[in-house]
């Protein structure tokens, strides 16, 4: 042993440590023991990082070769004895330590070695001794070792670069752990990339590997691959090769990289050319790759010159091309699209750098292109090279356009190498270049550059005749301007003449003209200077020429204003000798001519006026400017004293707005002055006398001084703080953000924003948004408010700075003097407190005491008579207490502010919409205004002026009563003056007094009060009605026109439009609204006038002229009562007429603007950012370009309405006309007395109903109006109402049915009595009032429904209305229809299904009689929600009482069906759409042969319906789009503005105009598609058709989908979707299906393919992964598959191809199958079941001709596919598969029978001694989806009965009979369903072959032999994967055949088994295993029945069957049994 110890030390020296390890094999890592003995036995010196690196090298090896297991137990013990370790002996049998086996390397032993031993090594150093002769990476089970034992040695998760890209001796070894890196999965290698390398990770394919973003690995394969070794080449072009197909973005950037940083010859140079070569082809062709974009931002960051040289390269790849040809087009747009990207996102200058890459050639093509496309201005860039390269680019310019002229066309019409509009700008940019460079010769002969371009200018304009103008320049132009003055001056033309042609050149299209007019004008201002020069005859002509251009407005703007000036100068020359006089000539013959239009500008003509010597040498001239401004002050009215209260809405420009595109709003310019007293010490001034003249002479109190102490935001006056904006880039970004927000996409822009936000620019955003957003739109603040939340900690500095913002502008505002006149600065006011609640009381924050004083605020808005303003803006703030937890009442702080709203809600003559202000606000809180406490501050404070004060309605108040005053002096003889006390002029002029009124006639001295009255009157209600009445109608005329003359150019139609419908709107309200005020107005002042006057004139006795003076009151107050109605309508009309312009003057200023400054339609495109409207808006009501049309505005002219005239009361004074045309005396006093009588008798009604219900004592709930007698108390009463009613007036019955209404929902249901008696008075009233049955139409529909003992209360009261006939069945229909809003609103349906079942079953109206309300019912049973269910019975229920009483209601007893026929798509089931064919097939009974005939009928009719011009509009917006698509593919900027196009047509907003454009554009498309057909190569086959424009309306139909959003959470919006793709679809099936009719009745060839690519897009474009449709994913697919039932090839046979095709698309049916809980495979089976339906009469006959067998084919492959990767699915439906398919597809049935679950693993069937019952997956029962029991119908109870009972003793018997159809057949669906179902019905009894069930099964085989084989196999499909189904089946198979008495049995059953196993694979796993077990095993005797060898055929094939069967030692007819049949 010492002698072998000793050798064994020496050859441990002298060996290293890889040999000896390779030599001891596996069992050396057997234990860390072990291993870490063997090396310690190695000298130390040799296990360096070279030993360790050669070790990773030799166990790389080792993973891709496993060591022999040969002589393991030989090197287990030389390792124990090189060790000495003896428990490797022990291992040698049991296994070591952590092994799974002693021939597999233990690297986890080695790793943990190599962790804890050698951690300190040089782990660099080691990795670059991986550069070994043995070192090679075979496979991702080596490159696993290497870095797992690397890992645990260094502690590092990647390989070090400089090791491993460092120059390797062994370059194949390197190359191989390389390449594995790159292969390698994520989690196990991932390449470290720097910060710029991550970058280029992110750009690209979103999985792609991070190795090739890693430009050092890059760079060293591209080193390698000059290496000598072929083999080396090769497979370094393989990995590039790969790389280039899945990432070749990251390959382009680094190779990028590498040229930029490489200098001379780079290594690889060659396959770079390769690469490069290739890659230009990818992102600089087309059409290539969908990130090109990113790739060439990202190339130009990097590499400018590359992407510079890449489009050049792209352009000539396709120079040689014609320019026409579509690659040429392509390439060129795909450039300029480049171009465009780079300048907008980059560098502006990055397009010039591009052009300027290349030749002339390209520079022209591109440059010309892109100036189509607004990318460059082409004229300044032709201009610029122009210059600086003069002749070198100015003739090949003249060569590029006469070379390509010819092919010109407009710009409209696509895309060429040249528009006509470029050559019209290259002609005149050379026409006006440089004299200079025209003059040099040519360089291809002598002649000059001008020859060149007239010579091109001729020919040009000789083609194209509209460029004839083109190239004029601009000397030409002046000499022409100048030629038309000179004939002006010459009189060859005359002033009227000129002023026409003007007129014509101002509105021209053409550019010529345009241009000649600007320069008449310009050098007519120009030539003011030398006017003074002028001679007499020419200066005259001038003057005139001047005024006539402002007369006829043909200067405007800053124009009209420099004329004028200039004209109000020449006037104030001297009319002195000399130029000063010709001066003044000149400015009076310039303002004669526009004198008719100087009242619109008051300020010049004061300015006129004031002229000195104007008045002494002119003053018929001042006159008539002077009658003009008096005119103008005269057109104020009555209403002169409220003008200073305007009521314009919000108009930011009004306060100094910012424009939309200002850098920095920062400075909101609201009115604001350094003195914040000045306003209240004006005020104060203004009303001091009276103040100071109060009683006792008492001092006035000091004057009160607005925003004292009143917190920062109102005191602090200091300079604002300057918010530096950001750079223009990130500020268009930003305010395109805030454009688009919208709650659906509110995560994705606040994303955005946080990523090019820098908190430094909080200031200027908050400001931003402050100024331009939360004070004028105060119905985004919640969406503003939503989106602050959503930034978080992130914007709170956001937060603080619109907080500051908005106290900084609220002070603005509160500071300004016109707070109280302008409505547009209080509406502002408003929204800001609006927000300044919302932001900080409603999320629980307060508002500082120091920053804003809301209490001392309304105190001192209070005293400065600003209470108009403060109070809107109060209760705004506190609005935002009512859902704070902190501040809502009882607060403390709130409950104080509302003590001092009560305070001031009760001081006297407050103004009504103050007050309506405070009712509001306790309403939002829920607070009683009664029940506020009222504080005692409000005393302490300085009493308000109230005269002229804005916030009190103000009288004529004086010491002395008024009336008194008058009394006396109409008693002093003073009477005949009497009526000039009235305040309104010459009212009692039109004053009416009845003579015949007995006071006046005894007393006609009092007929002089009667004036004073009215006048009093109306002036008490005047302010307040107009005012209100102004405003209502301003805020509605305003929105109206704004939307509805969106679209159009003309303001003064708009003007007009708008004043018309203000007039009307504010004096009909105004009317409505001051009656009856007025009316008790004018009889309370009446008669306190009436009583001081008979006072003061002694006129006694008084008692006995009380009832004199009352008729005096009414009679006076009715005659009277139309005037004052009058001058209130006409204050109000003519106010609003004035405040609607101020309201317009911005949008009417926009216009003019626009259409004097670019002579082009105007559109106003933000009303369509409006959440609502106009997108919500049917098509008729919805904006279109070209503004309104004659019949539209027909509907503004409407509103002209005829002013009625005052009669003058005077003008037959006396006489009898005067007398009988006013109303009886009494009239007021007789309705009075009547309504009281009807009050009076209701009270009594009601006292004799509680005295019958409280005699009925319990049963009070029994008693109706029907048992009452007829001479009840109750009945009587209601016939003296009856009386009543016709002797009163309608406006007296109206009055008192109302009130009975009203009395009606106070009521319960327990009494019926008192609401039958109430109905019975409405019956009574409308019998002698005909309009009460239309009131009663209308207050019904505001009838109370919030809870449900209101519900039922309002459904018993409709009924009795209906039953009474007091409500129009019609028009409740309609209503009730209206209201259920097509089935959202589940209120209404609720109330519509009771209110409709109670109707119809107690026939108080029958189904026919409410048709809408029908329809929609049926339109929500069409579709899945909460009330379909219940909808459906309802209907059912109406078909059945229809169907029982017909008769009796008209014989009608056709079912209940919508009044339309458009059949849905989808409906959802199990979360899947489930298909449903057009109600056509479901409720008139029709077979799918008939379904596509009925569609074709709608479509037809549906056609024949539509307006005319509906095909031309449609193709017009079909070409737009399709020219968009091909221009621009993929420029989402392009595709929301077409979107924007439809929506204006109304595409997706009226459902009417939606289908009808979908299914026109869808005929459209077709048609063009089959037109394009040409013939194909050889004439054999069909005609090759082009599908662009299909291609593009797909497209089109895929973005509608996507970008549709109206509004709503994300739920709302995935509805949206999926109910715009069930209308596409459906119309596209329904024009498919018409189609192929068309076709059949013309005896035409159906051509499927158009249709097959449309859907085929559809579903492709819809189908992709999306994150905005994954939610929706599955509903998708469920309408594409809901749609494709519809269409299934029973219905069109046609388009069974294609049909087929599109189910078994790769993007359709796999998806499907995927879906979440298998929620797909229930359409999946529906759809292959129509496909069997289909086949199922061709497969029977056997005979198939080319195409059905070619169809055949198709559905095997997609079955093959299924079973392969859906097995599951056909294994759970093999139940309905196997019954339609016939029986002699025996091949087809087995694909289906052999599908087992993907899970399970199956046992070979030929397995020796194989025992089935024993497997554990037997036990188990399958997975059945089929629906088994309904196919049983009434069969399946009486089973059931058998079963238990095995009674009756005829149910066997009868059975047969019972599972045949009509032909004597056996029906296969019922017999599988019922073998089934018996089987499981066994399999629960623990499969007894004695039970009923087998009595049932025996009986089956009881048929004839036809019938009695399908039941055979209807068993034998049972024999499939291991489950008890199959065990159970298969033992049923051999009882019977083992039991069978009839031969004939036993061979069926034989013959069932072997055609199936003699067929094609696939053969089922139970089919085997049975027939294997008959075979096989002695019991059954198998062979030696006489049918296996009837004939030598059979017996051979019996004889290879059993071959194939059994194993090869065992011979026929002997053999062991596999355990399957029982004993």
């Amino acid at each position: 042993m010492n002698n072998l110890h000793s050798s064994v030390q020496q050859l441990r020296s002298a060996v290293d440590v890889v040999r000896i390890v390779n030599d001891l094999g596996p069992s050396v890592t057997s234990s860390t023991s072990s291993f870490r003995g063997l090396i310690q036995r190695i000298p130390s010196q040799s296990l360096d990082e070279q030993s360790i690196g050669s070790l990773i090298g030799f166990f790389a090896k080792t993973a891709s070769h496993p060591a022999s297991p040969d002589n393991d137990d030989l090197s287990q013990f030389l390792v124990g004895s090189l060790t000495n370790d003896g428990s490797l002996n022990k291992t040698a049998k049991n296994g070591g330590e952590g092994t799974t086996g002693s021939s597999d390397w233990n690297y986890d032993v080695v790793a943990r070695v190599f962790a804890e031993d050698y951690k300190g090594l040089n782990w660099t150093g080691v990795a670059q001794w991986f550069d070994s002769a043995e070192f090679y990476v075979a496979d991702l089970n080596s490159l696993n070792v290497v870095l797992k034992l690397y890992r645990a040695g260094s502690n590092q998760p990647s390989l070090p670069y400089p090791s491993l890209f460092s120059s390797w001796r062994n370059n194949l070894g390197q190359l191989s752990l390389i390449a594995a890196l790159i292969t390698a999965p994520a989690e196990l290698y991932t390449f470290q990339l720097n910060e710029v390398e991550a970058q280029d990770f992110l750009i690209g394919n979103p999985f792609p590997s991070k190795a090739w973003s890693c430009v050092a690995l890059t760079s060293h394969l591209l080193m390698l691959s000059d290496h000598p070794n072929t083999q080396i080449q090769a497979a370094i072009r393989n990995l590039f090769r790969n790389a280039l197909i899945s990432c070749p973005e990251q390959i382009v950037l680094a190779l990028v990289k590498i040229q930029q940083a490489g200098t001379g010859q780079l290594p690889g140079q060659k396959l770079i050319g390769e690469m490069m070569s290739q890659l230009l082809q990818v992102f600089f062709k087309p059409g290539r790759s969908a990130y090109s974009g990113h790739v060439i931002k990202r190339l130009w960051d990097i590499f400018p010159k590359f992407v510079v040289s890449g489009c050049v390269e792209s352009w000539r790849s396709v120079a040689s091309s014609p320019p026409t040809s579509e690659e040429w087009l392509a390439t060129v747009m795909h450039i300029v699209g480049v171009v465009r990207l780079l300048s907008r996102e980059r560098e502006a200058e990055a397009g010039i750098r591009i052009l300027s890459g290349g030749d002339i050639e390209y520079v022209l093509s591109i440059a010309f292109v892109a100036g189509d496309k607004d990318v460059i201005k082409l004229d300044t860039f032709l201009l610029e090279k122009i210059n600086s390269e003069g002749m070198q680019f100015a003739f090949p310019l003249v060569a590029f356009v006469g070379k390509n002229y010819m092919a010109a066309v407009p710009r409209s019409e696509g895309h060429v190498p040249i528009s006509i509009e470029n050559i019209a700008v290259a002609l005149k940019t050379l026409a006006n270049c440089n004299k200079e460079l025209q003059n040099q010769p040519t360089p291809n002969n002598n002649t000059p550059l001008s020859a060149s371009i007239k010579a091109l200018t001729e020919a040009c304009i000789a083609k194209h005749p509209s460029l004839a103008h083109a190239s004029v320049s601009s000397d030409e132009i002046e000499e022409m301007a100048n030629s038309y003055f000179q004939k002006i001056y010459t009189s060859e033309q005359s002033i009227g003449e000129v002023i026409e042609m003007l007129k014509r050149f101002k509105t021209s299209e053409n550019s010529r003209e345009q241009d000649i007019f600007a320069c008449m004008i310009h050098n007519l201002f120009d030539e003011y200077r030398f006017f003074h020069k002028y001679p007499d005859k020419e200066l005259r002509i001038t003057g005139v020429l001047f005024g006539t251009l402002i007369q006829h407005q043909l200067v405007s703007s800053i124009t009209l204003g420099i004329a004028l000036r200039y004209v109000l100068e020449a006037l104030r020359k001297q009319p002195v000798p000399g130029g000063s006089g010709k001066m003044f000539r000149f400015g009076m013959f310039a303002v004669e001519q526009f004198k008719n239009r100087l009242h619109e500008w008051p300020q010049y003509c004061s300015h006129i006026i004031q002229i000195p010597h104007l008045k002494q040498s002119h003053a018929q001239l001042v006159s008539e400017i002077e009658a003009v401004m008096q005119k103008a002050k005269a057109e104020a009215g009555l209403n002169s004293d409220n003008s200073a209260d305007q009521s314009a809405q919000p108009n930011l420009q009004a306060v100094g707005q910012p424009d939309l595109t200002a850098k920095s709003p920062n400075s909101m310019s609201m009115p604001s002055s350094s003195d914040p007293s000045s306003f209240s010490m004006a005020n104060n001034a203004a009303t001091g006398s009276n103040a100071s003249g109060g009683a006792g002479g008492a001092p006035a109190p000091a004057p009160v001084v607005f925003g004292t102490n009143l917190g920062k935001a109102v005191s602090s006056t200091g300079p604002e703080t300057e918010h530096p904006p950001p750079p223009d880039n990130i500020l268009d970004r930003i305010q395109f953000i805030i454009n688009n927000i919208s709650m659906s996409n509110l995560d994705g822009k606040v994303q955005e924003l946080r990523e090019i936000m820098n908190p430094q620019w909080f200031g200027w955003l908050g400001n931003y948004l402050v100024v331009k957003r939360i004070s004028t739109q105060p119905n985004f603040h919640s969406l503003y408010l939503a989106f602050l939340e959503k930034l978080g900690d992130y914007g709170r500095g956001l937060v603080d700075a619109i907080l500051l913002s908005v106290y900084l502008n609220v002070g603005k505002l509160l500071r300004s003097p016109k707070i109280t006149i302008l409505t547009s600065e209080r509406s502002l006011l408003k929204n800001l407190g609006s927000w300044l609640g919302a932001i900080t009381l409603a999320r629980n924050k307060p508002i500082l005491h120091r920053m804003l004083d809301c209490k001392e605020l309304l105190y001192q808005g209070y005293e400065t008579g600003r209470l108009i303003a403060v109070t809107p803006f109060v209760a705004k703030i506190l609005e935002g207490a009512k859902n704070s937890v902190v501040f809502r009442p009882p607060n403390p702080w709130v409950m104080g502010l509302l003590s001092v709203f009560k305070s001031l809600y009760d001081v006297e003559d407050l103004k009504m919409n103050i007050k309506f202000e405070v009712e509001v606000l306790c309403k939002n809180l829920n607070v009683k205004l009664d029940e506020i406490e009222k504080g005692d501050e409000l005393l302490t404070r300085v009493s308000p002026n109230k005269e002229k004060n804005p916030d009190f309605n103000t009288k004529s108040v004086s010491s002395t009563p008024a009336a008194v005053v008058d009394a006396k002096v109409a008693a002093a003889g003073g009477g005949e003056n009497f009526q000039e006390q009235t305040v309104i002029p010459n009212l009692a002029a039109y004053v009416q007094i009845n003579p015949s009124v007995a006071l006046f006639s005894a007393h006609p001295v009092l007929k002089r009060v009667v004036p004073v009255a009215v006048d009093r009157a109306i002036r008490e209600i005047i302010q307040p009605v107009v005012e209100r009445s102004v405003t209502i109608a301003c805020i509605t005329t305003k929105e109206l026109i704004v939307k509805d003359f969106a679209m159009e150019s003309d303001e003064n139609k708009m003007r007009k439009a708008a004043q018309l419908m203000v007039s009307n709107l504010a004096g009909s309200l105004a009317l409505v609204t001051c009656k009856e005020p007025l009316r008790g107005s004018v009889a309370t002042n009446l008669r306190n006038l009436l009583q001081s006057a008979i006072s003061a004139n002694n006129i006694t006795p008084m008692q006995e002229h009380e009832q004199l003076i009352e008729q005096v009151v009414q009679v006076c107050a009715t005659d009277n009562l139309e005037l004052g109605c009058m001058l209130i309508e006409k204050a109000a009309t003519e106010k609003a007429m004035r405040d609607i312009d101020e309201a317009l003057a911005a949008p009417l200023q926009t216009r003019r603007k626009h259409r004097e400054q670019t002579g082009q339609p105007f559109y106003d495109m933000s009303i369509f950012n409006n959440a609502r409207y106009p997108n919500a808006l049917p098509e008729p009501l919805r904006p279109k370009p070209g503004g309104l049309g004659a019949q539209q505005l027909m509907v503004y002219e409407a509103f002209q309405r005829i002013p009625r005239q005052p009669v003058v009361a005077g003008a037959v004074e006396g006489g009898v006309a005067g007398a009988a045309g006013a109303p009886p005396a009494g009239a007021g006093v007789v309705a009075d007395g009547n309504m009281k009588t009807l009050t009076m008798l209701a009270q009594k009604l009601n006292m004799s109903v509680n005295s019958l219900l409280a005699a009925a004592g319990n049963r009070s709930g029994e008693v109706t109006y029907m048992m009452l007698p007829e001479n009840h108390e109750v009945k009587s009463i209601i016939t003296e109402i009856r009386k009543v009613v016709g002797a009163s007036s309608d406006d007296v019955s109206l009055s008192f049915a109302q009130t009975i209404f009203k009395q009606m929902y106070d009521l319960t249901l327990n009494e019926p009595l008192r609401l039958e008696s109430l109905i019975e008075i409405l019956t009574a009233v409308n019998e002698g009032c005909s309009k009460l049955s239309k009131d009663v139409t209308v207050w019904i529909t505001y009838a109370p429904m919030s809870t449900e003992e209101e519900k039922k209360l309002h459904r018993t009261v409709l009924l009795l209305l209906v039953r009474a006939q007091l409500v129009k069945i019609n028009e409740l229909d309609a209503w009730m229809s209206h209201s259920m809003k097509g089935g959202t609103d589940g209120v209404w349906v609720e109330f519509a299904m009771y209110f409709v079942r109670t109707a119809v079953h107690e026939r108080i109206t029958s189904v026919s009689e409410i048709p809408n309300v029908i329809d929609t019912f049926t339109k929500i049973s069409q579709k899945q929600g909460n009330y379909k269910k219940s909808v459906n019975k309802l209907l059912d229920d109406l078909r059945g009482s229809k169907a029982e009483g017909g008769n009796a209601e008209g014989g009608d007893n056709a079912p209940v069906q919508p009044a339309s026929t458009a059949a849905p798509i989808s409906q959802q089931q199990k979360g899947v759409a489930q298909p449903a064919i057009s109600k056509v097939d479901s409720s008139e009974g029709l077979g799918v042969s008939d379904i596509a005939a009925k569609n074709a009928e709608a479509i037809a009719l549906a056609s024949r319906n539509d307006p005319p011009q509906t095909r031309q509009s449609v193709t017009h917006l079909l070409d737009y789009w399709i020219r968009v698509y091909n221009e621009t593919p993929g420029n989402e900027k392009a595709y929301a503005q077409y979107l924007q196009l439809l929506q204006q047509h109304g595409v997706g907003k009226s459902e009417e105009n939606s289908e009808r454009f979908f299914r026109v554009s869808t005929e459209l498309v077709i048609e063009a598609v089959l037109k394009s057909g040409q013939p194909a190569e050889g004439g054999v086959g069909p005609p090759v058709l082009h599908y662009n424009v299909v291609d593009a309306y797909a497209k089109l139909v895929a973005l509608l989908f996507k970008y549709m959003n109206s509004g709503g959470d994300a739920s709302k919006v995935a509805t949206q979707r999926i109910n715009l793709l069930n209308k596409v679809l459906g119309i596209t099936v329904q024009c498919l299906m018409a189609s192929s009719v068309v076709a059949k009745n013309n005896s035409q060839r159906f051509d499927q393919r158009p249709w097959f690519r449309l859907l085929m897009n559809l579903i492709q474009d819809l189908n992709l992964p999306d994150p905005q449709l994954d939610s929706i994913s599955l509903q998708i697919l469920g309408v594409f598959g809901s749609a494709l039932h519809v269409i299934q090839p029973c219905v069109i046979p046609g388009f069974t191809f294609a049909w087929l095709e599109l189910v078994s698309h790769r993007m359709f049916l796999p998806n499907l199958l995927l879906a979440k809980g298998q929620k797909g495979f229930g359409l999946a089976h529906q759809l292959l079941l129509d496909l069997f339906q289909f086949l199922e009469p061709y497969l029977k006959k056997g005979e198939l001709d080319d195409s059905i067998r070619t169809l055949y084919k198709g559905t095997l492959r997609v079955l093959l596919i299924l079973l392969h990767d859906f097995p599951e699915f056909l294994a759970e439906y093999h139940a309905s598969f196997t019954a339609l398919i016939p029986n002699n597809c025996v091949q087809l049935r087995n694909i289906f029978l052999s599908a087992f679950p993907r899970s399970m693993s199956l046992i070979d069937p030929f397995t020796p001694n194989l025992k089935i019952d024993l497997l554990p997956e037997i036990s188990q029962p399958p997975r059945i989806l089929s629906n088994i029991t309904g196919a049983l119908g009434g069969v399946r109870a009486d089973i059931d009965v058998y079963l238990k009972t095995r009674g009756p003793p005829t149910f066997l018997a009868e059975l047969p009979g019972r599972l045949l159809n009509r032909s004597g057949e056996v029906n296969a669906s019922i017999v599988n369903s019922l073998v089934i179902y018996v089987g499981m019905e066994a399999m629960q009894k623990e499969g007894s072959m004695r039970g009923g069930e087998m009595d049932i099964l025996t009986r089956l085989l009881e048929f004839p032999p036809k019938n009695r084989y399908a039941c055979i196999c209807a068993i034998a499909n049972q024999l499939r994967y291991p489950n008890s189904h199959t065990h159970y089946f298969s033992q049923v198979v051999l009882f019977l055949f083992q039991n069978a008495t009839d031969e004939g049995v036993k061979e069926q059953i034989t013959r069932c088994l072997l055609e199936r196993l003699i067929v094609h694979r696939p053969h089922p796993w139970g089919l085997l295993i049975t027939f294997i077990e008959l075979i096989k095993n002695p019991r059954y005797a198998f062979w030696s029945h006489s049918f296996t060898r009837c004939a030598a055929e059979i017996e051979r094939v019996f004889e290879s069957v059993s071959r194939s069967c059994m194993a090869p030692n065992e011979g026929a007819g002997e053999g062991e049994s596999v355990g399957i049949a029982k004993n």
